[in-house]
């Protein structure tokens, strides 16, 4: 075999798919051995030229040179000549043998050494500049940040604490300026280096609670300031939750469920240390009422969490006062406003509390506190009716702006809406792995479901709502709440279906209880009830997944078995289906997916039965093969996939896109630190290895390939680009839209952006002879509005928007009307400013009629008025104030 590019461990996949090459029986044993021995393989030898030292950093201006200078000046050299000689030529030794080593651990240890010696030099700068906070926390971000994540976990112990001050001090700073829109930044890079210290963090709450409270502001600049402290929040619920910690999700809450801190809020009546003093005993940090608040935060500790309470009290009576704050806002709190509610139900909190949290030693600037404890205990009653109260908005899901306004659809229609709600809330929460939220939504519906009597009806006309319910509780291991969504099937007279009863196995495969699954069989197969192929797959894709594989291939085994006594007793299948189900390769597939990340060897034995009993693969079952192959590809051979292609080809399976996904993906995904050489080759060594197999691409897989190719970094994209378009017309195909929208995007994504890229758009254009709307799909003329902005084509952008408003089908990525409004807004002159306002009429218009047509605004809708483009139209004057409908009035931010 002959590596596509240098054998790297990055690079294995590549080189393991790689075609033959005519080499000596020597070089392919040593490669073999090499793919073998994967944990005993050497690092590659360096490419560098043996007078350059390695890992050396150069430096990024003249100033920071200076910096370093004087910090090796400080540190390194010393007072007199003897001694000054004497570190001079020491540090030239140690440069010396540093450069000279080219293996083993010295490379790193420097390495990290110069990483320590830029990092202090960068800090000492930025602390010593005369600049704001926001200034020297940007430069920290961009300049000190990257190099402390490379350090992280071998950090020396006063570069950590230098690092821990700096970002501590600019908290303070933050605090005392009154500044926005680095709270959460500051945490996150607080959370970066392993500190959870939440005085810190209650600083930076009661600093975005006292700017709203203390300095009047425009309604949109008040609504990002709410906004920024509801993030606050729901950052701190998924600090420090280990599951949380690759989660790339946007901000959301994180919360434990009602149930799950019940026995802490009702243990905090007892008391807290029957052995402390009189003084500890009568602090309000250990009063019952900060002990259920503390509780909320169960990922710390409570005398950690405690540090909280004084910035919760503040939230909560911002949120409360309606000149602050919206229905809107108490709505997306709803999760930490639920918990509270509880906690204070059974652990109130009076005025007096109030004054003696924000009487205890905070951290946060005297004089502000002072501000801040006089307004919360003022609105504190309206706090605690916000929350106490059952008919409060947040509670109900909705706001009552939108609860009230006039409607000419139905109560009906009505209720479906909000059942559509609840459905995409649950969903989102189940994704998120948030139970509490599922929790809180699931109690919201039972609510509304004694309030609205309608909502039992929608509810029999859309039985996969609590079908999915079923689901998530089995999931949870929420067994009380599944007999809660029974119950209410029961109360809205819908009867459980074979729908109900898989996703109770589906649930319970996710969180791998066989026991159940087995159990739930049982009852069903003595119940007489008729069973399809879904319900077999899942209990034998459930049994194999949850660790029980010999179970699962019984089963399988004895689908077969009934289905060959129905054939026996019937004489045809026609007859046989009637009493059995027969196995298909849908079964066999779910089974093999399962096997193979347990025991290839029992995939490949349940694979030669299928093929004697006469179930034959299908696609599906090759790239279950094909993907495995690839990630055992240490211990398989080098042949497996090409194998596998080939016996696609003679049993006449065409791949899918799929097919050619799970290829590029693989085989490309090591391909970033290669050079742009080894990019190309790797391209056309896949395609040559395709066509070998006998197999041919698609529209489809061209275009999935053509956009893996166009994001290689290290300028091997343009030549991959047109390596993959030259095989494609080979095929005799012809470019789609969806790959000029690639190519137009790959073009416009350069930095800095070349000057003739105009050019370049109308080129791609006319070589693909697309010269007018009628042409291509509505997403390539929006790139195309876009692009023409973006490169200062203005009259050729508001042409494409013309062209695409006056044929019924306006722009409506937000994105792209985002750049062309910029563009218009860059002159502004008559003619662009009227343009301008013509472009948020169109949009503004078009949005007012679909929402007429559907009924009204959803809360899928808040994030879209939310977005940069309705800021840019609001700032400006754009809008005709006759016709902003109360969501925009009341949501736009920066």
């Amino acid at each position: 075999m002959r590596p596509a590019v240098s054998p790297t461990r990055r690079h294995a996949a590549v080189a393991w798919f790689s075609s033959p090459a005519a080499d000596s029986g020597v070089e392919q044993a040593a490669f073999s051995q090499q793919t073998t021995q994967g944990s005993q393989r050497r690092p590659p030898p360096s490419r560098k030229s043996a007078n350059s030292p390695p890992f050396k950093r150069q430096p990024r201006n003249k100033l920071y040179q200076s910096s370093a200078v004087a910090l090796f000046n400080d540190v390194v050299q010393r007072s007199g000549t003897a001694a000054s000689g004497s570190s001079a030529s020491s540090f030239e030794a140690a440069k010396q043998s540093f450069a000279s080593s080219t293996t083993g651990q010295a490379q790193p240890v420097a390495a990290s050494a110069l990483d320590e010696w830029e990092i202090t030099a960068k800090m000492k700068e930025i602390s010593e500049m005369l600049v704001g906070p926001q200034e020297k926390l940007r430069l920290f971000q961009n300049d000190i940040l990257p190099l402390v994540k490379e350090l992280r976990g071998h950090m020396p112990k006063h570069l950590y604490i230098s690092t821990i001050k700096f970002l501590r001090d600019t908290c303070d700073a933050v605090a005392e300026h009154g500044l926005t829109r680095t709270s959460l930044a500051l945490s996150k890079m607080l959370a970066t280096v392993g500190k959870w210290d939440l005085d810190v963090r209650n600083e930076l709450v009661l600093n975005l609670c006292h700017v709203l409270v203390g300095t009047k502001h425009p309604s949109a600049e008040r609504h990002v300031i709410l906004e920024e402290l509801l993030d606050m929040w729901k950052h701190l619920s998924r600090l420090k939750r280990r599951s949380q910690m690759y989660h790339h999700s946007g901000p959301q809450f994180v919360l434990p469920a009602v149930d799950e801190i019940m026995n802490n809020i009702y243990a905090a009546s007892f008391p807290w240390k029957k052995n402390g003093s009189v003084a500890e005993r009568n602090s309000v940090w250990t009063s019952p009422t900060t002990r259920a608040l503390a509780s909320i935060f169960v990922q710390f500790r409570p005398e950690q969490s405690r540090e909280l309470i004084p910035g919760l009290l503040a939230t909560l009576a911002v949120l409360s006062d309606p000149r602050l704050a919206r229905d809107g806002s108490q709505i997306k709190a709803a999760p930490l406003l639920n918990l509270v509610s509880k906690a204070l139900e059974h652990q109130p909190a009076d005025e007096s509390y109030v004054n003696d949290v924000f009487a205890s030693e905070t951290r946060f600037p005297s004089a502000k506190l002072a501000e801040l404890q006089s307004y919360v205990a003022a609105q504190w009653p309206q706090a605690m009716e916000l929350l106490l109260r059952k008919d409060s908005a947040w509670r109900q899901g909705r706001s009552s702006s939108l609860e009230h306004q006039p409607s000419s659809h139905s109560h009906s229609s009505s209720s479906h809406s909000s059942l559509a709600i609840f459905h995409k809330q649950l969903r989102a929460a189940y994704e998120s792995r948030n139970t509490g939220a599922v929790v809180f939504i699931w109690q919201n519906l039972r609510a509304r479901l004694a309030q609205t009597p309608d909502l039992g009806r929608q509810l029999r006309e859309d039985p996969a709502f609590l079908d999915f319910c079923v689901f998530v509780w089995c999931a949870f291991r929420r067994s009380e709440k599944l007999q809660e969504t029974l119950d209410v099937m029961q109360q809205v007279q819908i009867q459980p279906t074979l729908r109900t009863y898989t996703n109770m196995m589906h649930g319970w495969k996710l969180c791998k209880d066989a026991d159940r699954i087995e159990a739930l069989w049982q009852k069903l197969a003595e119940s007489g009830l008729k069973l399809d192929a879904v319900i077999w797959t899942e209990r034998i894709s459930g049994l194999i997944e949850a660790g029980k594989p010999q179970a699962g291939i019984h089963a399988l085994a004895e689908m077969q078995g009934m289905w060959k006594k129905a054939m026996a007793s019937k004489g045809d299948a026609e007859g046989a289906v009637s009493i059995a189900v027969q196995p298909t390769i849908e079964v066999v597939n779910a089974a093999l997916k399962g096997l193979m990340a347990l025991d290839r060897r029992a995939a490949n034995e349940v694979l030669s039965w299928a093929g004697r009993e006469g179930i034959e693969p299908n696609i599906r079952t090759f790239n279950i093969l094909i993907r495995e192959s690839f990630r055992s590809s240490r211990s398989g051979s080098p042949e497996d996939v090409r194998s596998l292609l080939r016996a696609m080809k003679s049993q006449g399976v065409e791949p899918d896109g799929a097919t050619f996904t799970i290829i590029i993906e693989e085989l490309l995904g090591g391909l970033e630190s290669a050079s742009a050489a080894e990019q190309v080759h790797v391209v056309e060594q896949i395609l040559a290895d395709i066509q070998a197999a006998g197999l041919r691409g698609n529209l489809e897989t061209y275009g999935k390939m053509l956009y893996a190719v166009s994001s290689l970094a290290n300028g091997g994209a343009d030549e991959a680009i047109a390596t993959v378009q030259q095989h494609m017309r080979a095929d005799g195909f012809s470019a789609t839209s969806h790959m000029v929208t690639i190519l137009i995007e790959r073009a416009l994504s350069r930095d800095p952006l070349p000057s003739d890229t105009g050019a370049t758009i109308r080129a791609l254009l006319e070589e693909h002879r697309l010269s007018n709307i009628n042409q291509g799909d509505q997403t390539l003329w929006e790139r195309v509005m876009s692009a023409h902005a973006v490169t200062g084509d203005v009259p050729a952008a508001m042409d494409v928007f013309g062209q695409l408003a006056r044929a019924g089908r306006p722009v409506t990525s937000l994105p792209c009307l985002s750049d062309l409004l910029k563009a218009l807004l860059a002159d502004r002159n008559a003619k662009t400013m009227a343009d301008a306002k013509e472009v948020v009429r169109v949009v503004l218009n078009h949005k007012l009629e679909r929402a007429a047509v559907e009924g009204g605004f959803s809360e899928r809708d808040d994030r879209y008025w939310r977005h940069h483009f309705w800021f840019l139209a609001k700032e400006n004057g754009l809008m005709n104030g006759a016709s902003v409908p109360p969501e925009l009035d009341s949501t736009p931010r920066g």
